[in-house]
């Protein structure tokens, strides 16, 4: 399993002058190799978000930035992989933070939304994943920090129809679930390929010394 914690026997150990790290290394990547076929980060792409163009999405960054503009709006969402959760020695699924801003040229203020979505696999759903308002807040201007000013209640405290209006206008914008299991699943593939590249240039490090 893709970070699976690795563990060395006293065979692989014994005599080894690195203690065992370059038979590790070797063995976690036979493993993600034999589990997956190796290849380059993609590029981001999906049926599911056809007005979504794709601003940021550099091979070696963990994040990817999109941008649509339509009836003279623009819709920019910024996305990143949840950090790593375990139960025991096991990972969870993944979740999906995103940073959605929506603006129009010209006019004040911008709204920002945060966002996660949910990962649900093990729920008969794979693919699938439910996207989630965290928080809304505006800014005065594009770059605006919002500092100093009132950025409303917390969301789960709104009422439930001023909430579902809020999820329905993001919904409108393009940004629902299907949208965010595109991403998910594109960062989640680009991650596993920067793990790949990271364990053999860590296997190459420690050839070295062989």
């Amino acid at each position: 399993m893709f970070l699976r914690r690795l563990r060395t026997s006293a065979v692989l150990r014994r005599g080894a002058k690195d203690g065992g790290v370059l038979a590790a290394i070797r063995a976690e990547l036979s493993h993600e190799l034999a589990s997956s076929a190796p290849s380059a980060p993609p590029s981001f792409h999906s049926e599911d978000a056809p007005d979504f163009v794709t601003v940021s999405d550099a091979p070696r960054a963990q994040d990817l930035l999109l941008r649509r503009r339509a009836d003279s709006e623009e819709v920019l969402v910024s996305a990143l992989l949840a950090p790593l959760v375990f139960e025991g020695q096991e990972t969870l699924p993944r979740d999906l933070l995103m940073k959605v801003f929506v603006s129009k040229p010209g006019a004040a203020p911008v709204l920002h939304f945060d966002c996660r979505a949910f990962s649900a696999e093990g729920e008969g759903k794979p693919g699938f994943a439910d996207c989630a308002i965290n928080a809304v807040r505006y800014y005065s201007s594009p770059g605006g920090d919002g500092e100093d000013k009132y950025e409303g209640p917390e969301f789960r405290d709104l009422d439930p129809q001023l909430k579902a209006a809020l999820q329905e206008y993001l919904v409108a914008r393009g940004v629902n679930s299907k949208l965010a299991s595109s991403i998910l699943q594109h960062l989640l593939q680009k991650e596993h390929a920067q793990y790949l590249n990271w364990l053999k240039i860590l296997e190459e490090t420690f050839s070295k010394d062989h």
